[in-house]
């Protein structure tokens, strides 16, 4: 299955009981979900290669890439970046096996030591079979 639909799927699926979505808006390839208590702006980025368009995000926003190594280095490496972006929620996705982990940077950022970040990050990424 293909990302986009994957995690569109996904979403509607969670919001069956609070139906919180009030309709997705597609912006290209990337998507608007109007929920009843605010938009979340959807980016989906099979692989990441940059950090640019993430540096002006504002408010809630979900990052969606396949669960690969090359991704998870790239996070890794640009730490600080998505560490700053308080409402950022990354889904690590293998859409063959049908499952995800999440990683809310900010967050985690705030709960980590740092000499363990790396090696907790692989530890979530090990919990899903690596695409």
């Amino acid at each position: 299955m293909e990302l986009t639909s994957w995690i569109k799927n996904y979403l509607t699926s969670r919001d069956v009981m609070e139906q919180m979505i009030v309709s997705i808006e597609d912006t290209g390839k990337d998507f608007i979900v109007h929920k009843k208590t605010g938009d979340v702006l959807f980016l989906v980025r099979p692989e990441l290669t940059e950090v640019a368009e993430l540096k002006t995000l504002s408010g809630k926003a979900g990052l969606i890439i396949l669960n690969s190594r090359k991704n998870l280095d790239f996070v890794i490496a640009n730490w600080q970046t998505f560490a700053v972006l308080k409402e950022l929620c990354i889904y690590f996705v293998n859409p063959v096996v049908n499952d995800k982990w999440m990683l809310y940077p900010h967050t985690h950022n705030q709960i980590t030591e740092k000499t363990a970040l790396k090696q907790g990050l692989l530890t979530l990424f090990s919990m899903v079979a690596a695409v």
